[in-house]
């Protein structure tokens, strides 16, 4: 079954707004509907029923951020041909979302999807795409093969990072009793951390006497995590504690944990 015409929803920086008492679609055609009213960062030309727009960053004046990249979804038109055998429809061959960025020359695919649910609504989604220091301006171009071509733009700045990491979990808790003595105490920070700076000096264990435990320590970039494993079983009934010093540094603005950060924990039996 080909692409119901869809209903022409309000759509105001990507967001679809329900009209009243309009709950289904019926009949069959192609076509965008509406589309979003245009935004800051709207470009042309687009062509035929082409139009695409960029929804995530919100395009609400300009975007700035100190992370080394972006999460750059949106939206565009149904391109024709596209069909909804299910609630997930099916794109055709021929039709593409590219993005790039004129700050380094580099473009790539987006993955993108029909959604069939009550509305219409091709979506896609570029990930996260890699910033350089400054301005860059990264463009969207959605087309199919019958010709229509949607674009959009947004400007995001990346500025220097110099907000200093924090520590926004640990465990064992602090003052916890009872733990286990094979326990793997770890750290998780706020943001992504230089992995040279953990280590056997900046991430410590040390027991009741401040004598420092053997542990090796890992990093976990996908979770952010700083992990410490003792060489061996740690004493019954010991307290222990772990130091996380302001030598540890965050990526890729070098900047220290502002305080040190310590917590401890009492073995069980």
């Amino acid at each position: 079954m080909s692409v119901p015409v869809p209903w022409r929803p309000a759509i105001h920086r990507g967001r679809a707004l329900l009209a009243s008492g309009l709950l289904l679609l019926a009949g069959c055609g192609g076509g965008e509907g509406s589309g979003p009213p245009p935004t800051v960062g709207t470009e042309g030309p687009n062509s035929g029923v082409g139009r695409a727009w960029i929804s995530s960053p919100s395009q609400t004046g300009t975007y700035q951020t100190d992370r080394t990249t972006v999460r750059l979804q949106g939206g565009s038109f149904t391109p024709a041909g596209a069909t909804c055998p299910g609630w997930v429809g099916v794109l055709p061959p021929g039709y593409s979302v590219m993005l790039s960025n004129d700050a380094n020359g580099r473009s790539w695919p987006a993955s993108a999807s029909l959604n069939c649910v009550t509305i219409i609504l091709t979506t896609w989604d570029a990930g996260l795409v890699p910033l350089e220091v400054g301005a860059n301006t990264l463009h969207v171009t959605a087309d199919d093969s019958a010709g229509n071509v949607g674009r959009d733009r947004i400007v995001v700045t990346r500025v220097p990072d110099t907000t200093p990491p924090t520590v926004v979990q640990a465990s064992p808790g602090n003052g916890w009793t009872g733990v286990s003595r094979n326990a793997t105490p770890y750290v998780q920070f706020s943001e992504a951390m230089d992995s040279t700076t953990l280590n056997a000096t900046t991430l410590t264990l040390t027991d009741d006497t401040g004598a420092p435990v053997p542990s090796g320590v890992t990093y976990d970039p996908s979770l952010l995590m700083a992990t410490l494993t003792p060489n061996s079983t740690l004493a019954p009934t010991t307290t222990y504690r772990v130091t996380v010093t302001t030598g540890v540094r965050d990526y890729p603005g070098g900047n220290p944990l502002k305080d040190p950060f310590v917590f401890a924990f009492t073995t069980g039996l």
